[in-house]
């Protein structure tokens, strides 16, 4: 069984969580986020609703902000081209060597250390796509990467067993020799004015759709342009969507809400009605779902696919939910009237959570929501103890200094800032044999278009 099946709207985050950030997490199928930045804790709260966390390696390249990692790299875990290292000057990283088997443990201790350790799912394994972007005019450089990477896969199976496993980009190693052993690749730049007018692209969604019929492969797309078409051609292609707005360290708060729990809730009647004395609860526990609150219910009732078309739900946020947001939590479960609201967040069934997912500016206390927020209508009751606690838990994180803090911050954006910008130029991550390159195909488009007149 593929741990992805059911799963139809994630989100990727690299950047700092915060309470309000942790519980909008909570209303997606599946994250992807730096691990460096969680706790275990954190982590557990985040799948305390049925969400799958992935965490981020980077296989293939070594930023040198990574100063743990880089510190004990061997000189043949490097890759060299006429006796150099491959440097990516844009994002100050080093192309690394998969097939080195020192290289291969390190990363089996990153997966240990960061992601089995705090509980994690699976992984996200980026910058595969240097494999063939690096190798594919070297047969036998090609063959030896990839090989490593498969023996990398090999030993991470036998040692975590069935965790999530993600490739980004890849797709001809994907298909050659990665697909037995993966459970998903993620296409990046899947923007539908790309797609539709690309062979290449069409093409390749074709493959990607027999890989899945054949080994159980799921693909995951990202767009930056064209929210709505581009979620359309995900969802005719059979693929797993998210539009990411902004770079990867912005939180894009309350584009999805769970509208049922995935995960075992305890029976609803310990509680009962002993719990009569607390604010004003019990009228809204009892109430049907939609009288709860001033807008954020409406948003609660729609499917996930809809994000493509109104992906705005972050206007219903409030400024200061980090805690109080939990109010609808404890009351939305439109069966069971009271003991809601004594149990924790995750007994919400119909989860208007998205208020409590309005920041955007990970490393900071008090976000700033990115549009004017609604009032949070009834949560500012008392009914938030069981969140209050968790926090508890969560307190380590924001501890840090401002240097530190600034730091990450400085380190999160330049993540960002190297996904963005490798990703920018759609063909080049994915040129096949055969295939023109970027520059030629809009040379010979404008070439064709002039004798249209």
């Amino acid at each position: 069984m593929n741990p992805l099946d059911g799963v139809k709207n994630y989100q990727v985050y690299y950047g700092h969580p915060t309470e309000t950030i942790i519980k909008d997490m909570q209303n997606y199928d599946l994250v992807i986020i730096e691990p460096l930045h969680y706790t275990k804790a954190q982590v557990e709260q985040i799948k305390s609703r049925g969400t799958k966390v992935l965490g981020y390696i980077s296989v293939m390249e070594v930023a040198t902000w990574n100063t743990g990692l880089m510190s004990k790299l061997q000189s043949g875990d490097f890759f060299t081209r006429n006796g150099q290292r491959v440097h990516y000057p844009e994002w100050d990283s080093y192309l690394t060597n998969i097939a080195s088997p020192h290289f291969q443990g390190l990363l089996l201790t990153e997966i240990q250390n960061q992601v089995i350790a705090k509980g994690i799912d699976g992984v996200f394994m980026d910058t595969v796509g240097d494999i063939d972007n690096e190798h594919l005019n070297n047969p036998t450089v090609l063959k030896q990467q990839r090989d490593g990477l498969v023996n990398f896969l090999k030993e991470a199976r036998a040692r975590y067993g069935s965790i999530a496993m993600v490739q980004n980009w890849g797709f001809d190693t994907l298909e050659t020799s990665t697909a037995p052993y993966v459970d998903g690749i993620m296409w990046e730049s899947f923007n539908a004015d790309t797609i539709k007018s690309d062979a290449w692209s069409q093409n390749m969604i074709k493959k990607l759709q027999a890989v899945d019929t054949k080994h159980s492969v799921k693909t995951l797309t990202i767009s930056t342009r064209q929210s709505a078409e581009s979620h359309k051609l995900a969802a005719d292609s059979k693929f797993i969507h998210f539009h990411e707005a902004d770079a990867y360290v912005n939180w894009n708060a309350g584009l999805v809400t769970r509208t049922k729990d995935t995960a075992p809730t305890p029976a609803p009647v310990v509680v009962a009605p002993t719990t009569e004395t607390s604010t004003a609860t019990k009228p809204e526990a009892t109430k049907p779902a939609t009288e709860t609150s001033t807008a954020p219910k409406p948003e609660a009732t729609k499917p996930v696919t809809e994000t493509s078309t109104a992906p705005k739900p972050e206007a219903t946020k409030p400024v200061t939910e980090t805690s109080t947001a939990t109010k609808p939590e404890a009351t939305e479960t439109s069966t069971a009237p009271k003991p809601e609201a004594t149990k924790p967040a995750t007994e919400t069934s119909t989860a208007p959570k998205p208020e409590a997912t309005k920041p955007v500016t990970e490393t900071s206390t008090a976000p700033k929501p990115t549009t004017a927020p609604t009032k949070p209508a009834t949560s500012t009751s008392t009914t938030t103890k069981p969140v209050e606690q968790k926090d508890s838990k969560q307190a380590e994180p924001k501890q840090k200094t401002k240097k530190e803090l600034k730091k990450e911050k400085k380190k999160a954006k330049k993540h960002a800032k190297k996904h963005a910008a490798k990703h920018a130029k759609f063909v080049k991550h994915e040129k096949a044999k055969g295939n023109m390159c970027a520059k030629v195909k809009h040379k010979t488009a404008g070439f064709l278009n002039f004798f249209k007149f």
